[in-house]
């Protein structure tokens, strides 16, 4: 996938401004020098057991797929990611510092990413520190809701709350992700997705 950098570095750009208070010169320098890169649809960007080569992704175009594989093979879909979020690998490390998830790319992909896995972020600057906690702790609360959604709903309520707030991911990830994802088998899916069209 050719890369158009100047409508990745606007992205860039809107997301440092909305969340930092950054001057522009500063803002543009930074987007001027971040590395981006581009991925086909299917490639594993990071594998389960292995250690990162990169801290944080940030998705500027595309759908990826964490997932963890049991001890019989059968992957587990975790969580998705789109445009705009980041990705902290940081929180996927055991305590030997390999990866936990593998991640994937659902759709082609174009992604910004951080390659200092060991840099802890101390000598940035207080903006970027604060961005980069803000990160941090979006994708620890989208983690947490995703357990208790697991926890407290139904197969059935996961599959509504599913349609109701996250409608995007039905047009855009493989059906046997989305069920596993939350919880069920994709028959019960497919099941689910009929009822669902005949009530409509």
């Amino acid at each position: 996938m050719k890369i158009d950098r100047e409508s990745c570095k606007r992205i860039l750009a809107d997301v440092l401004k909305e969340y930092t208070d950054l001057e522009d010169t500063v803002v543009n320098e930074m987007v001027d020098f971040a590395p981006l890169d581009s991925f086909d649809k299917g490639h594993v960007l990071q594998h389960q057991g292995q250690e990162p080569s990169v801290a944080t992704y940030f998705i500027v175009k595309g759908c990826i797929r964490q997932y963890i594989c049991d001890e019989n093979g059968r992957e587990i879909t975790v969580n998705f990611y789109t445009e705009n979020e980041p990705i902290n690998l940081i929180t996927f490390l055991d305590e030997k510092g390999k990866s936990l998830y593998s991640l994937s790319c659902i759709e082609s992909c174009v992604l910004a990413y951080c390659e200092d896995i060991e840099d802890d972020g101390s000598n940035d600057p207080p903006e970027i520190q604060a961005l980069e906690q803000l990160f941090f702790r979006k994708q620890y609360a989208q983690i947490q809701r995703g357990y208790a959604d697991f926890k407290l709903k139904s197969p059935e309520e996961r599959f509504e709350f599913l349609l109701e707030q996250e409608a995007e991911l039905i047009e855009r990830v493989p059906q046997m992700y989305l069920a596993s994802y939350i919880g069920i088998t994709p028959e019960s899916f497919s099941r689910f997705k009929k009822r669902k069209q005949k009530e409509g």
